[in-house]
């Protein structure tokens, strides 16, 4: 008889704080930072001497993307209606008091950044077109005026010093490009190398590519393959290379001083804070090997850097580096860990259809933990990558007794270029063949018996579950995916337009290449599925229309499937209220454990 488990949602969520971007006052002694500490996101403010804080705002609403002004009086948030991701930018006084909207539109308007003579806010918006350009407005409010005019979606950006430009990157994963804009609307670009991609940050986080006298732009291409660290020198038009290797870099960070650039470097999922000279060399690393780092930026006052890290077993913390030393400014855990419940990941490879070795990350519970079955977990984007990360839903699944296997699939971040490149107009083909191999993998290898394996994902993982119980019908015995889409052809005539952006550059357009959409599209073969499955949808998503969930469930119910559903009205893309969050992880656990109970 396995032991009784203690890591359950109800127990745990609440006491597990989820931590996102934070800024920290020019003078250095004001942290805001954004955090789910119960039930919604909402922005905190703390004295970082004496670590007294409270929260900025009260609202129902998710409250984000803290940025203090250049005098520090001030910060600029951004606040959506229920996970629609239409966001507005509010600006409130950084002592409190109330906040004021700077803007108030039904388009999304989000990643405020303060002129550095705090007179503008520099902003994102699709508000033309359902395309992100480059928006600036009057920090009292007023009308915004477009400084760029461009189909690929602007991702980045980070005024130049001086306040005359805006540097941006633009793209959606195909012939990115790094472009600078001034007040006036005269746009260039910058950094554009042919049949590569190129970014001013590329992770989370407000970039900080500028040197101090603006003459220097730092940059990530992967015009080698993988994605390393360049300097443009603006008047020369001069590129140099600061760090060459085999891993995917990102997020370089200009020091105060002019002296060094951090970056973040990715060793086959783990992913480490370093410093590098501004010359080139003298490298150093700031956060440990193991595990992740994140949303990097330098103290002020140059006097170290703070990150997010984290682990399989070690939810985020957030660590300043002052002087040479760490130290814990914000810790998500809130309560003990059953660690005997837990599982570190282990990085294996198997090989697929093709030959090739497919990274993965293993999860194993203690042998008397174990119920002899397993779940292959996709992980979304598809350009992304699961990392020796917290995530909380494989150790939620080892908690009950499940092995888990998360591999990262080609077409995903993290080993280069080419790798990526792999699922150009084959999306849902060949990356499923890779996923579908790890499900075999799972029972060649022992972690179950053959009618003992099941599959849970979220978005475009969601649309692998579905898209692999159809394709190898036979090897699953359950399915829960999670915000996922279904069929190509209208997925991609309502998804939000950076997102349509894409997919004509990856797959294709519904007009021409029809034939590919249906053929990877699991809703027309739904015939070919035998696994029960549980489907969940957001009602205000943006990104994967609940109408693509509630599609598959009545076509299910018609053909006499085992089919559940779990809509949020309250919600977009995933639950951020941990109410919501809660029901989730508690609704996949019970359909999982009703079909793959202990052997």
């Amino acid at each position: 008889m396995r032991r009784k488990v203690t890591f359950t949602p109800d127990r745990y969520l609440r006491k597990i704080w989820q931590l996102g971007n934070y800024d920290v006052s020019p003078d250095g002694r004001l942290l805001a930072y954004s955090a789910n500490k119960g039930e919604q996101w909402s922005v905190y403010v703390m004295e970082l001497r004496t670590k007294r804080e409270k929260p900025l705002l009260e609202s129902d609403q998710s409250i984000v993307q803290p940025e203090f002004s250049p005098d520090g009086r001030w910060l600029a948030v951004q606040s959506d209606f229920e996970g629609d991701e239409n966001y507005n930018i509010y600006v409130t006084p950084a002592a409190g008091g109330s906040a004021r909207k700077v803007t108030d539109t039904r388009w999304d308007s989000a990643s405020p950044r303060w002129s550095p003579d705090g007179k503008r806010i520099a902003f994102l918006s699709n508000r033309d077109g359902d395309r992100d350009n480059v928006f600036v407005v009057d920090t009292q409010g007023g009308e915004a005026k477009q400084l760029t005019n461009v189909d690929d979606i602007v991702t980045e950006i980070a005024w130049r010093p001086d306040g005359k430009s805006v540097a941006f990157s633009a793209g959606v994963g195909l012939h990115d490009y790094v472009g600078l804009v001034d007040l006036n609307g005269r746009m260039e670009k910058v950094v554009d190398f042919p049949e590569s991609e190129s970014s001013i940050g590329g992770d989370a986080g407000p970039p900080a590519p500028w040197s101090a006298d603006g003459a220097n732009l730092a940059f990530v291409s992967n015009v080698h393959d993988h994605l390393d660290i360049g300097v443009l020198d603006l008047r020369r038009r001069r590129v140099r290379w600061l760090v060459q290797s085999k891993w995917d870099k990102s997020r370089p960070l200009w020091s105060p001083d002019g002296k060094r650039i951090a970056f973040l470097e990715n060793r086959d999922g783990n992913i480490q804070l370093k410093t590098i000279s501004a010359a080139g060399g003298g490298a150093r690393a700031v956060s440990s090997t193991k595990g992740s780092a994140s949303h990097a930026a330098w103290h002020p006052k140059g006097r170290g850097l703070f990150y997010l890290h984290s682990t399989f077993t070690r939810p985020d913390r957030l660590i300043a580096n002052l002087g040479g030393t760490n130290r814990t400014v914000v810790d998500s855990l809130q309560a003990k860990l059953p660690k005997e419940e837990l599982a570190d990941g282990k990085l294996v490879r198997y090989r697929t259809f093709d030959g090739r070795q497919i990274p993965a990350w293993l999860f194993l519970p203690r042998k008397d933990r174990s119920r002899g079955a397993a779940l292959i977990s996709p992980h979304g984007g598809p350009e992304s990558q699961t990392v020796n990360e917290w995530y909380i839903r494989p150790e939620f699944l080892v908690a009950q007794g499940f092995t888990v296997l998360a591999p990262n699939y080609r077409g995903g971040t993290g080993y280069g270029r080419a790798w990526r490149r792999l699922s150009d107009q084959d999306l849902g083909g060949a990356d499923m063949e890779d996923i579908i191999a790890g499900g075999r993998w799972l029972v060649k290898n022992g972690y179950c018996a053959p009618d003992r394996l099941g599959a849970i994902g979220t978005s475009y993982g969601g649309y692998a579950v579905a898209h692999i119980l159809e394709k190898a019908p036979d090897l699953w015995a359950v399915g829960v995916s999670v915000v996922g889409y279904f069929n190509w052809m209208t997925a991609t005539t309502n998804e939000r337009g950076y997102l349509q952006r894409y997919d004509r550059q990856k797959m294709g357009h519904p007009d021409t290449d029809a034939d590919r959409f249906r053929k990877y599209s699991p809703i027309y073969f739904l015939d070919s599925i035998r696994a029960p499955v549980l489907f969940t949808g957001g009602a205000h998503d943006p990104r994967c229309p609940v109408t693509e969930a509630r599609a598959m469930v009545e076509e299910m119910q018609k053909m006499g499937k085992t089919v559940d559903y779990l809509e949020f009205p309250d919600e977009g893309h995933s639950p951020r209220k941990m109410s919501n969050q809660i029901r989730l992880h508690e609704r996949a656990i019970e359909w999982l454990t009703r079909y793959l109970r202990d052997a």
